[in-house]
């Protein structure tokens, strides 16, 4: 069940860029400044352990992708990635749909699905009881956008709705046209400009750790079968996916969010809008964008023994 063609054609643009290399050397300094300063602000308390029920681990053949689920948004479709883990349902399948800078789809593509009938959607829920903090600046898709339990999020005053953001590492369930046929065929943000699907399909959680394991996934082309590898041999495979709560604790990874509720992360927020470093002779504007500010994860300090 591959997302449908009308709703996720990507755009086709030309872009110039600079080499990889020249990125590298003017960009790394500032992210790991802006990193180093959140993490060396945060205490303890600012970082919450996840749940091992919502830790999904996606094992590749470069290695370990960990998704964060986010049942306070999508309850039933985090049911249903923790009920197809525990059967191992996507062991030996493969992400065989990769546009590049737009989403990686895995599962087993068209067919049908004996057992796990289609879920409604849950795009959008209740912004009452939300722990929402807004982010500050506008938003050109949201009314509000800000962040809720780590999570880039946005809501709308005048109906009452939250939502999730599709950023670069969403986890989302795809589905044909009508809204309420997603059921295990899931994707991956890969890039940014997919904004424009918020509140179309069900985010249900998002990469924290090794994204970069998933952006090494083989390419198809948006232009040949919009993006599905034709050949099953070129596909990367789904090597398992997993919870953490299912494996022994000796061998389960752990890890903690930064509260973005807290100080830390208000203070995270600031060292990315407020870009007053020697470096900029011109001065930003002072706004963020609630995707690229995501509250930053890391391995648990004490715990569990850590392992890929």
């Amino acid at each position: 069940m591959p997302l449908s063609n009308k709703l996720m054609q990507e755009p086709s643009r030309k872009r110039k860029t600079l080499p990889g290399a020249v990125l590298c050397r003017l960009l790394l300094p500032l992210v790991l400044l802006c990193l180093g300063a959140a993490h060396a602000l945060a205490d303890d308390a600012d970082w919450r352990p996840v749940d091992p029920q919502n830790l999904l681990l996606i094992k590749t053949a470069t290695g370990q992708a960990v998704v964060e689920l986010n049942p306070q948004f999508a309850p039933n479709h985090v049911a249903r990635m923790r009920a197809l883990a525990q059967a191992h349902f996507y062991d030996g399948l493969s992400f065989y749909r990769l546009i590049d800078g737009f989403v990686a789809q895995g599962g087993r593509n068209e067919g049908p699905l004996p057992g796990w009938p289609a879920l409604k959607n849950e795009n959008d829920r209740p912004a009452k009881g939300l722990d929402f903090v807004p982010t500050g600046s506008p938003d050109l898709y949201a009314p509000e956008a800000g962040h809720a339990g780590g999570f880039a999020a946005a809501r709308d005053p005048a109906t009452g709705r939250a939502w999730l953001m599709h950023c670069v590492g969403t986890m989302a369930m795809a589905r044909d046209t009508d809204p309420d046929t997603g059921d295990a065929e899931f994707y991956i943000v890969l890039g940014p400009g997919t904004r424009y699907l918020d509140r179309n399909l069900t985010i249900f959680g998002r990469v924290i750790d090794g994204m970069e394991h998933i952006q090494k996934l083989n390419r198809g082309k948006r232009a040949i079968h919009n993006g599905v590898i034709e050949d099953a041999t070129k596909r990367s495979p789904i090597l398992s996916i997993r919870l953490a709560a299912d494996l022994p604790k000796n061998q389960r990874p752990a890890y903690e969010v930064m509260r973005t509720n807290s100080q830390a992360f208000e203070n995270y927020k600031t060292a990315k809008r407020v870009r007053n470093e020697a470096f900029f002779y011109r001065h930003p504007p002072e706004v963020i964008e609630a995707c690229n500010t995501q509250a930053p994860a890391r391995r648990a300090a004490h715990g569990a023994h850590q392992s890929h």
